[in-house]
């Protein structure tokens, strides 16, 4: 796929590495300097070609299920602590509104925690992105707070 890679940027040779498998992190990015400093065996120093397993509805169907809602379109920048996981991102999209893709939106903001907001996923849709090295499908989400206009 686009990005892919033989060896990373260490010369570690690429290979597929589940990182979670339903809810359970089966395996961790270790680089070779933190892989002497932890005693753990490196696996790499980063990933290429990340896939999210696909859920069995496509975009039409998740924006009819969620009646009303926002559906994020682009994201502004915004920034996030890795340490902890709380995150600000500014964003685009279009209100959802009785199942139907209505009015445009922008300069609006979500706050959170990443480990928090993965807890209200809802849905997975089977649509991703194929120009990417990121294979990502719409996710939905439940009680996510936005705001701005």
């Amino acid at each position: 796929g686009l990005g892919s890679r033989h060896f990373d940027g260490e010369g570690i040779s690429a290979k597929r590495m589940p990182v979670i498998e339903a809810g359970v992190v089966r395996n961790l990015y270790v680089d070779t300097y933190y892989g002497r400093k932890l005693g753990l065996a490196p696996t790499t120093g980063g990933g290429s070609n990340r896939v999210i397993g696909l859920g069995d509805k496509n975009l039409a169907e998740l924006i009819a299920e969620a009646g009303t809602g926002l559906y994020v379109t682009n994201w502004l920048g915004g920034n996030s602590d890795p340490t902890t996981g709380d995150f600000s991102l500014g964003l685009r999209g279009h209100l959802i509104e009785n199942g139907k893709i209505g009015a445009p939106v922008g300069e609006m903001n979500v706050t959170g925690n990443l480990a928090a907001i993965f807890k209200s996923l809802i849905a997975v849709g089977n649509d991703p992105y194929p120009y990417s090295s990121l294979r990502a499908p719409t996710l939905m989400f439940e009680n996510v707070q936005f705001s701005g206009t």
